[in-house]
Order: C-alpha cells, then structure tokens, then sequence
C-alpha cells in the first residue's frame, strides 16, 4: 500500500506572516536548519515559499533585510490533499515540485519535499548494478577556485540559477562545497563578501566514486542528510554532481515498470506515467539551452530518414553544418552568459528559416546542424544561404554581429551516415579556411 503525503509530510514547519521582513525570516530559517520558510498570508488560506535562492537575489541585487515580505514577489506554493498517495504527487505535473503545502479541508498539516519522497521509496526497487557514473556526462558541475571572493560565488549562483557551487583549488581538485545553507550563516552573522570562498565554504567535501550504484546513492544521500552527491573519478577528480530531482526522476521510470504489473487496479496511474515517461524522453532529446534537438536525437532521425529513402528510393534528402564563426573570441570578451543568449537567439532564427518537416539541431558548441528532407542540392545551398544571410544581418545582444560557415551535402546511394556527414563536415572547413561566412558544397 502506498503511503499517503499525511504519512510523510514534515508536521513540525516553520512559517511567518507576511508582514515580516527578510532579516525575521533568515532568522526563523538559520534558527529552525531550514533552506525554505513558510510565509502565510493574513487570511491563512495561501501560502507562499521563501528560499534561500530568494534571499540571494535580494543580497546581491541590495534589497534592504527591512523589506516586508508582502512587498516582495513570493512563489506561490502547490497545495495538495492529504489523502494523496506519493506516487500520484510524483506524476500529476510536468515538473517536480521542491515543495508543496499538505492541507485537509482548507486546514495546513505540514509541507513535504523531495527529500520526504525519496526517503520513502525502498531503495531495493532501484537498478541495482547501474552505477551513477553513467549519468554524470548530463550533470555536469559548476566550479569556483577557492581563492576567488565570496560575492563572485554568490553571483554565480545567482546567475546560474543553482544551489551549490565546488570549491577546487588550482590543481582543480575539490577542497570544499558553497550551499545556500552557508550562504543563510553569511547573511545572518553580516559576513564580508569580498573575503575568499574557502573562508566560507563547507569542508572536507564528501565524494562518491564514478561506480557507486544508484541505491547506493540514495542511501548516501538519507544518511548524510545531503541534497545532492558529488561524484568524483579514480584521480580525485570532479566527474559530476547528481541532485535529488535526478535521482527522483530515475525512481519515477522505476516505478512505472513495478507499476506496469499491477494490472487494472491502477490502470489509471500507470497511464500517468506512461505519459510522463513520455514527457521526459522529449525532455531528453533536447539541447537545454536552445531548445533544438540534440546530437543524439538529430542521429535517429536522420538514420530514419536515410532508411525511408532506402527503401522507397523516391526521395532527396541534404545535410547542412554550420560554425560560428570566432565564437571563442565572443565567449572571452563578453564572457559565457552572452555567447549562452547568441546560441539562443541563433537557434530561433534556424527555427524560423527552415520548413517544420526539417530536423535541426544543436551538435554541439557552436556547432548546428540542419537536415533537409525532399530537398535537392541546389535548394539546399540556397537554404544555407538565406540563413547565413539572416544571421550576417542580425544584430544580437550587446548589439554584436556574427557570421557563420556552412558545409553542405547531398546524400548519394552508396553513402553511410558518416560518409555523408564528413562531406558536409569538409565543406565547412573548407568554408572556415577560406575567409568564413560562406556555403561551400561538399562534393565526392
């Protein structure tokens, strides 16, 4: 039997009226060991949620710590019946809530978390010999060297939209991890942010091998009360760090195949899943930043197209690779978080260039590529062009304008996936070579 969220919940919250100010409310978190605060508002009947993350953004944008709470912009929190069973709760909405608000007719009963789930799901229901490992290449880590100040980091977090940051010394080796938890002491004892991260960090840091099972992880996690695992390789080195929200949506797949054999019972449910499971594959399939597919999705499906043309022989299809052009020098004059908005913006003008039957996609860097369908040599260099043209003519942030290179193929009977990559691969060097901003054709 399923437990239900009143089961689990966390009963014992700390809250706040509304009409409180930042500094009462850093308090009330610093005192109760929590990274979130309850705000409830004078009629009782909404709740909003306060994170460290928030106070953050106040920090570093100089929000005065008088400010009340009702002045600022709260997020609003989800509120769901007691009687819900978790499993339900794992898969009602696109997204994972952090937190969400218990309440049974209309009275509050606690709040229950990421952390609550996972701690009740039992560990052995999870893959057993797939090691964390093979999923550290998706979550990748942000570091800060240790001698940089304590401001730099609290931006970074601010910016990157992250909890945590690694501290790595010069040699890139993890001394240390900066959390929202250190970052609510700094605020509460009015700590000097220029002094260096290491002054604050949190030290020694724990680490997990690249072949530490999943189970294994999540039972590193309840014991050592962590809200993440930070994986590091056979040389000391940071490999990646997995959150909660990953592991929890591995437990989600876990559980849809467990629920697949409880029959019509739950039939319902396990169509819930189903969709989920779907909602995360189009998830996995696409580049987080600009939205188009990735490298690996962009493979099938031209694999696909190229086995449809096999087999009917009745269709043309190009391959266009484009680079952009000096995009280091965009990236160490402007810094990361400019080229990131280029890349976006560069993205929404292929969308926009191209048919809906046309597959586009990140593949990497700043390198995209399109493939074209019932589409002919000539139309597709007459493609590439317009979207160089349209690009050449952009003007992006900061009021910059960029060029790209293309190389353009055509696939030919005889030809494999790479053969007709590397043609269109050539071209572009061919392109970059000989001055950039230009379509060359990659030819037998």
């Amino acid at each position: 039997m399923l437990p239900t969220v009143e089961e689990i919940c966390t009963k014992e919250i700390v809250t706040i009226g509304i009409n409180h100010n930042i500094e009462e409310a850093v308090k009330a978190m610093t005192k109760g060991n929590v990274r979130s605060i309850l705000v409830i508002s004078d009629t009782s009947q909404e709740y909003f949620i306060l994170t460290v993350n928030d106070t953050i953004s106040y920090k570093i944008n100089n929000i005065p710590l008088k400010t009340k709470l009702c002045d600022l912009t709260l997020k609003d929190t989800k509120q769901i019946d007691a009687k819900t069973n978790i499993l339900e709760i794992i898969n009602q909405d696109n997204e994972v809530y952090e937190y969400m608000v218990v309440v049974f007719e209309n009275r509050l009963i606690g709040i229950i978390s990421q952390t609550d789930i996972i701690n009740n799901i039992d560990p052995q229901i999870l893959m057993q010999k797939q090691s964390v490992g093979k999923l550290i290449l998706q979550y990748t880590a942000m570091t800060i060297y240790q001698d940089e100040s304590t401001f730099n980091a609290i931006k970074i977090m601010e910016t990157k939209h992250i909890d945590s940051l690694l501290v790595v010394d010069d040699a890139q080796n993890p001394v240390g991890i900066f959390t929202t938890k250190d970052f609510l002491t700094i605020v509460s004892n009015n700590s000097n942010l220029k002094l260096p991260i290491k002054q604050h960090m949190s030290s020694p840091l724990e680490t997990v091998p690249t072949d530490i099972t999943i189970a294994e992880a999540i039972k590193f996690i309840q014991e050592k009360h962590f809200k993440r695992i930070v994986i590091t390789d056979p040389n000391g080195k940071i490999s990646g760090v997995i959150t909660q929200t990953e592991l929890l949506r591995l437990l989600n797949n876990k559980w849809m195949e467990i629920i697949k054999q409880r029959g019509a019972e739950l039939s319902i449910i396990n169509k819930r899943l189903i969709e989920r499971t779907a909602s995360l594959e189009e998830k996995a399939s696409t580049d987080f930043l600009t939205q188009l597919y990735n490298r690996r999705k962009f493979d099938s499906l031209i694999e696909y197209e190229m086995k449809q043309i096999s087999r009917y022989n009745d269709k043309e299809l190009c391959l266009i690779i484009l680079d952009i052009d000096a995009f280091k020098y965009i990236n160490d004059t402007y810094g990361h978080d400019i080229g990131d908005i280029i890349l976006k913006d560069l993205s929404q003008i292929i969308k926009l260039s191209i048919r809906e039957s046309d597959i586009a996609c990140r593949w990497g860097g700043e390198e995209f590529a399109i493939c074209l369908s019932h589409t002919n040599l000539t139309d597709s260099v007459l493609v590439a062009q317009k979207v160089r043209h349209t690009i050449e003519s952009h003007l992006f942030t900061k009021e910059l304008k960029i060029t790209c290179s293309f190389g353009v193929s055509q696939l030919h009977s005889t030809d494999t996936y790479i053969d007709l990559f590397k043609r269109a691969d050539n071209a572009l060097y061919k392109a970059k070579r000989t001055g950039k901003n230009k379509v060359e054709i990659g030819h037998i």
